[in-house]
């Protein structure tokens, strides 16, 4: 893959590629009525969508809480995977973090999801805890996560 990644602020008509890319990769999706409202809620929200070409490629969302930043969704569309997308995507709302003034990102993510968790841990993110059987789906944990913006330099721009 040599195109280049392009990631913006997501906008209604991105919806129905979110909300496909949701329902590709979550046993769980979110339905396209709850990513409408995230994508034009603004205020502490932020929603991005990640172009690779001309093709919708992933989506990722932050909420901006009291200083602190929770992803709330990271989604990559199957064809899509493993080409450095999901880690621009993640510096990219790291960037929105310190651009808002947080010093904490935090996140939970399947226990089972090693490859996401090796992505987080290679940005600096370190498991904090765990919520034990959490995915009633599978009855996986929940592992949570967190990068202390004041401690770790993450290499970082808001593309």
């Amino acid at each position: 893959m040599s195109e280049e990644i392009r990631i913006r602020q997501a906008k209604l008509y991105d919806v129905p590629a979110m909300a496909r890319i949701e329902r590709d990769s979550f046993g769980a999706p979110w339905s396209a009525e709850e990513i409408t409202k995230d994508v034009t809620a603004g205020g502490n929200v932020y929603v991005a969508v990640a172009e690779y070409g001309e093709e919708k490629a992933g989506y990722g969302e932050i909420r901006n809480v009291a200083g602190e930043a929770q992803i709330y969704n990271i989604a990559i569309a199957p064809e899509f995977r493993r080409a450095g997308i999901g880690e621009a995507l993640l510096r990219h709302m790291i960037a929105r973090a310190e651009d808002d003034g947080c010093t904490l990102v935090t996140l939970e993510v399947r226990g089972g999801n090693e490859a996401a968790m090796a992505l987080y841990k290679k940005l600096g993110f370190r498991e904090v805890g765990r919520r034990k059987g959490y995915y009633a789906k599978g009855g996986e944990d929940a592992v949570l996560m967190d990068l202390d913006l004041r401690k770790v330099e993450v290499d970082v721009e808001i593309l």
